[in-house]
């Protein structure tokens, strides 16, 4: 069974996620990745934009740190 919820996000994740093929699905498996506890997720296994994407959101948006992170990911893309 499935349920619709509606949750804030940033409106770049937003745009990468309107990408994806089946985007519920990629939430998913996203999510039930993050929640296992048993998964170790390592820095090997990240890219940078992951990377900087994992760090922009530990900022409130609009923060100089936030527009920084934005900025970087700007130019790696």
């Amino acid at each position: 069974m499935r349920v619709n919820r509606t949750f804030s996000i940033p409106v770049d994740l937003v745009h990468e996620l309107r990408k994806k093929h089946n985007q519920s699905e990629t939430v998913t498996r996203a999510l039930r990745k993050y929640l296992d506890p048993s998964y170790e997720h390592t820095l090997n296994e990240s890219t940078n934009k992951m990377i900087l994407r994992e760090l922009q959101m530990r900022f409130e948006p609009k923060s100089p740190e936030y527009e920084l992170v934005k900025s970087l990911l700007t130019i790696i893309s």
